[in-house]
């Protein structure tokens, strides 16, 4: 339980949050009323599933007195979130065309040491050559290996050429067309993010990887330009993270280290706004005496 000052920052922490989620919900015509009822809901299943005690059953009154609500309404979303439950939700990252491309970038045979992906022929007499239907069969997928091909041509990853060989063109995938994959990613990332920042809060003794740089005096006649500089970057970031995550991977490597199976995510974003107007007067009314501004901050986890 936060004291009643950290609680204090805590909620105007969540308010900076949510004004870009309450923006896109009423842009997308979800109202207050339909909010409620969904925050309810999680209230309930995240009681239910992460707040129960070990020693007894979970009970509706128990539930009622951590999330607020009356015993009456908390047994009725409990049966609610657990019919919702048995639908089993498919996260993006275990889509066909994400392992492909993992697989291809982890490193040899695939991929170079720093990850950069090789063509591949389609097939080979030797099963031991590095082609496309060697890696496909290394997803041990219950598909055919042209099957996998054509989705991977579908979504643009992968492009096949004249000769046959099969070109990876997106080493990183970002669903083009797919509102279902894209609303997946809106769910899954931000929410990571939250949880690593309030992992180093709680946990600021064993802080997890939580950077971003920021500059804000950026002319927008230069924003095309380093949109495309900072793809470049974070695409060789991925690249790299990739082969570093591949390397511990026991699905790839069986000799790598045991212990509990744990899931690691690497991530970078881009962001632009416009920024808040200075106050300072324009550069061409500035002495040449003056003290420059910190030109931009790397911002860290503790």
């Amino acid at each position: 339980m936060l004291p009643r000052s950290q609680k204090a920052l805590f909620l105007a922490a969540i308010r900076r949050l949510l004004r870009p989620v309450v923006r896109q919900l009423i842009a997308y015509g979800v109202t207050f009323p339909a909010l409620t009822r969904l925050l309810k809901e999680v209230y309930v299943e995240v009681a239910e599933q992460q707040f129960a005690l070990p020693f007894k059953r979970q009970t509706d009154s128990r539930i009622a007195l951590m999330t607020g609500l009356n015993r009456k309404e908390a047994a009725q979303l409990r049966a609610t979130t657990k019919s919702a439950r048995t639908r089993e939700e498919v996260a993006l990252e275990d889509t066909i065309v994400t392992h492909a491309i993992g697989r291809w970038m982890a490193g040899p045979p695939y991929a170079a040491p720093d990850g950069h992906p090789r063509r591949l022929r389609y097939e080979s007499p030797n099963p031991r050559d590095a082609t496309f239907a060697r890696l496909v069969r290394e997803l041990a997928i219950d598909l055919p290996v042209r099957a996998v091909l054509d989705e991977l041509l579908r979504v643009g990853a992968v492009e096949l050429l004249p000769d046959g060989d099969v070109v990876l063109q997106r080493e990183v995938h970002v669903p083009l067309t797919d509102a279902e994959a894209k609303f997946a990613l809106l769910g899954s990332d931000p929410a990571e993010v939250f949880a690593s920042i309030v992992h180093n809060i709680e946990r600021a003794d064993a802080p997890w990887l939580q950077r971003k740089v920021v500059y804000d005096n950026i002319g927008s006649d230069a924003l095309a330009d380093l949109r495309e500089e900072a793809r470049r970057v974070g695409e060789e970031f991925v690249r790299r993270a990739n082969a570093l995550l591949a390397s511990y991977d026991r699905d790839r490597r069986p000799d790598a280290p045991a212990g509990t199976r744990s899931r690691v995510v690497l991530g970078a974003y881009y962001f632009e706004e416009p920024a808040a107007k200075s106050t300072a007067p324009p550069a061409a009314q500035e002495t040449t005496k003056h003290t420059p501004r910190p030109p931009g901050r790397i911002r860290r986890s503790r």
